[in-house]
């Protein structure tokens, strides 16, 4: 998954570049200025040069990803990798049909290796191989930076219009679509519930709430998801910088015990909150808690 994040990332940051090298050297001064459309037409060779070699890496990743999601589904949805997994796909889907998709467009696409169309059937064959999950469908709406309902919407449209899967295929996206939406909503109702969470009941990492609190050797208390993350590409504490493996941390059960009990406070208001709304209170206070349209 590291690897595929790198190379899409490495591969498809080129087009803009090249995108750009490609429009200076259409226009009639840069033609007429030999020196300067020499230096751009070597840039631009040595950028298509590592583009291409990026995306032939990108195109092989991203298929054996199809193929593993396909068979080892459950592998992609443990707790310390299908939060990267669902930001990168998230990330990668938005930059293929979203607004910035038209810096992608490059003359002869083919020769970098480049076929958007293959690439974005493959990437939404890995959201539908892991679609079951629901930790993988929480993850993906749990995605604040990338993850928006009408990228869904759009790719389906951009799937039908150009018969990049038959309607069978296409139907079951605009199925998890709803179950992302769905999910972003009950996440963001939780999050109204839980966003003022004691400091020592946070992550001090990611910011989040915890829900596994461990404790590090470094004796700093961080979420067992945020450290299984941080150990796959950098096995040290990442406070002290020294070697360590997830055998290190120790459970920070009473921290955990509290969390879980604040919570479950929480929950019991949130449900009396909804109760008394739907037995009668007023229309204002029923769209307050039902806004999630942000």
């Amino acid at each position: 998954m590291n690897d595929a994040t790198y190379v899409l990332d490495e591969g498809l940051g080129k087009f803009p570049k090249i995108h750009e090298l490609q429009t200076k050297l259409r226009e009639p001064a840069i033609q007429q200025q030999e020196q300067e459309r020499v230096k751009l037409e070597e840039e631009l060779r040595q950028t298509e040069a590592t583009a291409t070699s990026y995306m032939q890496l990108a195109n092989e990743t991203v298929a054996m990803m199809k193929l593993f999601t396909a068979t080892l589904s459950e592998a992609f949805t443990m707790p310390e990798i299908v939060q990267r997994l669902a930001g990168m796909l998230d990330y990668n889907l938005e930059l293929l049909t979203g607004p910035k998709s038209k810096n992608l467009k490059v003359e002869n696409a083919d020769q970098y290796s480049f076929n958007p169309k293959t690439l974005l059937a493959e990437l939404t064959d890995i959201y539908l191989n892991l679609g079951s999950s629901p930790a993988f469908v929480e993850a993906v709406a749990a995605d604040g930076r990338s993850y928006k309902p009408q990228t869904m919407a759009h790719t389906a449209h951009i799937l039908r219009s150009k018969h990049l899967k038959d309607e069978m295929d296409i139907r079951r996206w605009e199925e998890l679509s709803k179950k992302f939406e769905s999910a972003k909503e009950i996440l963001d109702r939780a999050e109204l519930d839980f966003d003022d969470a004691p400091p020592e009941f946070e992550d001090p990492i990611m910011g989040i709430l915890m829900s596994d609190p461990v404790i590090l050797p470094s004796r700093h208390t961080v979420d067992r998801s945020t450290i299984m993350q941080h150990l796959l590409s950098d096995p040290k504490d990442p406070y002290t910088r020294q070697p360590m493996t997830i055998d290190d941390v120790i459970p920070a059960v009473e921290l955990k015990e509290k969390i879980e009990a604040w919570k479950a406070e929480r929950r019991v208001r949130a449900r009396g909150a909804v109760a008394q709304v739907t037995a009668g209170g007023s229309g204002g206070e029923k769209g307050d808690a039902m806004d999630t349209t942000e």
